[in-house]
């Protein structure tokens, strides 16, 4: 982890999730304060780069957003140099509630209700089901929102489709096509299950792991089948081309 994302995880576990938690709805962060609390040494640029960039401000909005708060940050400067650099410079963080957007429940229903619609300008009877499109229709049909996110296991990085870290559910979409014997394609739903296995092992936690497919419903099935004595835990779903979700396993 480098010193920006270091610091930025200090500012968000240390100021902003407490204040988000207990309701207040603003603070004040000096850049020479988080310099002290973190005692680093000729680091201020960095200091101001984590509480005042954009990018920061969106990282810290992301976390909030995958813990499941209904609030977003919008940052401020109010004191020191007009930069926004050096020890002096101090920010306001407002916590604004915000309504549900389009990658939450009432939003996500929507879209799934229209997926398959004949009515609509497209015909998405016809359409092949996407990634985002799995990412919408599961996130409706478990009830949270999922996500696209890399995990950290053991120090390495693995990017999976359905993420809810706050709920615990990790998972990832396959669309098979082939119709001949799927070993390659039955390999890699044995790799990221195993890699699931391995974040729990990390974390220390349980986690729900989920395979969501769609093209050749055939390949899931047979995989469920032959290797459910080895699965244990892990559900399997399909998705048709109606946007209709089966649970196979």
């Amino acid at each position: 982890m480098g010193l920006v994302d270091r610091i930025r995880k200090y500012i968000f576990e240390t100021y902003i999730k407490p204040a988000v938690e207990k309701g207040i709805g603003h603070i004040e962060l000096r850049a020479g304060d988080i310099y002290k609390g973190l005692l680093l040494n000729n680091r201020v640029p960095a200091v101001c780069n984590a509480l005042g960039s954009k990018k920061s401000i969106e990282i810290y909005n992301t976390w909030l957003n995958e813990l499941g708060y209904n609030v977003r940050v919008e940052a401020s400067l109010i004191g020191g140099p007009p930069s926004g650099y050096g020890p002096g410079a101090t920010y306001r963080y407002s916590f604004v509630k915000i309504d549900k957007h389009p990658s939450e429940t009432e939003t996500i229903e929507l879209q799934y209700k229209s997926f398959g619609n004949v009515n609509t300008e497209h015909n998405y009877a016809e359409k092949d089901v996407t990634e985002d499109d799995a990412r919408r229709i599961m996130s409706h049909h478990l009830g949270v929102p999922l996500y696209k996110k890399k995990l950290n296991i053991n120090g390495k990085y693995k990017e999976f489709d359905l993420v809810n870290i706050s709920h615990r559910i990790v998972g990832d979409f396959k669309n098979f096509k082939f119709r001949g014997q799927a070993s390659a394609e039955i390999s890699n739903m044995i790799e990221y299950i195993w890699v699931m296995e391995k974040l729990e092992k990390y974390t220390g936690t349980k986690w729900r792991k989920i395979i969501v497919g769609a093209g050749n419903r055939k390949t899931f099935e047979t995989f469920a089948r032959r290797y459910d004595p080895w699965l244990e835990d892990v559900e399997i779903y399909f998705i048709d081309k109606n946007g209709q979700v089966y649970k196979l396993r």
